[in-house]
């Protein structure tokens, strides 16, 4: 093989990869899951209130639930995104431990999960987001007062949730397991990466940047697993050493990416807590 055909080869690999990359990568990034009926049956039973909307994704749902069955809006309000294999529901049964009588919760699912039409990316996403907390608000009578609201996510959920506390003001947030940047993360699988080829531009560094700019800042907690082989501890601690003085980090003992609500719970449910 002469170092010209050799050359071509290279290339046209190269090129190929690239293709995949940009033809698949939502297929790497997000792996959406569906409900079952028994699952939805069983929320229902429990007082969870689905929330249905439409985006231009088309027919979207989410689901609110409180400890207590109350007609005035709760004291707080906690919007939670999941990370990209999981489902808002799949945190109900951890919130339930939560100890205060006076917050709700409103469960975002992603485009193209649960039982939402569309196709996720960071724009569909806050979409949802919106549109999940509006509907609520307009239902209920309610309004969304920067005391009330605070974002907690895990993983791709963290990513959410900074998203949308660059764009709202919110009283607090709370990430566990979330990385720097999608382009860090797509280095870190396959070792280059994409810049602007990347559809799914995720940039935690920029948003927490923009929430520590803002005139009101919230309080700040980001949690990580010492174990996590997905995301490294390194990328939690970056994001917390933009400002240590705001933000709060705890590197969790023995904890990976995938079970550290397990075995941080009762951090996390304590880090949520609010005074009054």
């Amino acid at each position: 093989m002469t170092d010209i055909t050799s050359w071509l080869v290279a290339l046209l690999a190269g090129c190929a990869l690239v293709a995949i990359l940009l033809l698949f990568q939502s297929r790497l990034i997000y792996f959406p899951q569906r409900y079952s009926t028994a699952q939805l049956r069983k929320v229902k039973s429990i007082g969870t209130q689905e929330i249905r909307f439409r985006t231009s994704q088309g027919s979207q749902t989410a689901f609110f639930w409180r400890p207590e069955n109350s007609a005035t809006a709760p004291k707080n309000l906690w919007l939670v995104f999941g990370g990209n294999g999981d489902l808002a529901l799949s945190w109900l049964d951890l919130l339930c431990a939560f100890p205060s009588p006076c917050t709700g919760f409103l469960l975002v699912d992603y485009p193209g999960y649960g039982i939402c039409q569309g196709k996720p990316n960071p724009r569909t996403i806050f979409e949802n987001c919106e549109g999940a907390l509006q509907t609520l608000l307009e239902q209920k009578g309610w309004t969304a007062e920067a005391d009330a609201l605070c974002v907690m996510g895990h993983s791709l959920g963290g990513a959410v949730a900074l998203q949308f506390a660059a764009r709202h003001s919110v009283r607090k947030v709370v990430v566990v397991s979330t990385f720097t940047t999608m382009n860090e993360m797509v280095r870190k699988q396959i070792g280059i990466t994409l810049g602007p080829l990347l559809r799914h531009q995720f940039d935690n560094i920029t948003s927490l940047q923009t929430i520590l700019s803002q005139n009101r800042v919230p309080e700040i907690a980001i949690l990580h697993g010492q174990s996590d082989d997905i995301v490294p501890l390194r990328m939690g601690a970056a994001l917390a050493q933009l400002n240590p003085n705001r933000i709060k980090f705890a590197a969790i003992p023995e904890a990976g990416h995938n079970d550290i609500i397990q075995k941080a719970l009762s951090l996390i449910l304590q880090t949520m807590e609010l005074p009054g």
